[in-house]
């Protein structure tokens, strides 16, 4: 599926004071940077076996005589109800896989840093009651609703 066809995703949240959106942000940042982590590494480990791979089939060209085996397999997906499932990919292609999460996951952590940054002043407010709505689609913020509730409204109140 091309990036133009995957179906977007919408996330929205809700808070009712500055605290509780600056701690969601940290947390975010933090849990996907954990993930992002974990993704890198195993990227480098999957790199290590395709070189590994890369080399055997060298070798084992050079004992046939210089004679190319039969070249390795592409890594191709089936799918179920819209979802690709790899069985056994080769270690490329699910370096290819793993490294386009890592860069969902680098855009939306990019983009969850931007907004705590330009948000950032609105910690003078404290704690103060507020309605605030964060609405992030395919994991990076599109928009920010800021509301002051309004003071309730009390049947034969003279103002």
């Amino acid at each position: 599926m091309s990036e133009q066809e995957q179906p977007s995703t919408v996330d929205v949240y809700e808070f009712t004071n500055v605290s509780q959106l600056f701690d969601f942000l940290d947390n975010e940042i933090k849990r996907k940077k954990a993930v992002l982590g974990d993704i890198i590494r195993d990227i480098e480990k999957l790199k290590t076996l395709s070189e590994a791979a890369v080399k055997l089939e060298q070798i084992f060209a050079e004992l046939a005589g210089g004679q190319r085996i039969a070249g390795r397999q592409t890594t191709t997906a089936a799918k179920l109800n819209g979802v690709e499932v790899y069985i056994n990919p080769e270690p490329l292609s699910e370096t290819n896989l793993l490294t386009n999460v890592a860069r969902g996951l680098q855009t939306s952590i990019a983009s969850l840093e931007k907004v705590r940054r330009a948000l950032s002043p609105l910690s003078k407010l404290g704690d103060i009651d507020l309605n605030i709505r964060l609405i992030m689609e395919n994991g990076v913020v599109k928009t920010v609703v800021i509301k002051v509730p309004s003071p309730p409204y009390r049947a034969g109140t003279v103002f």
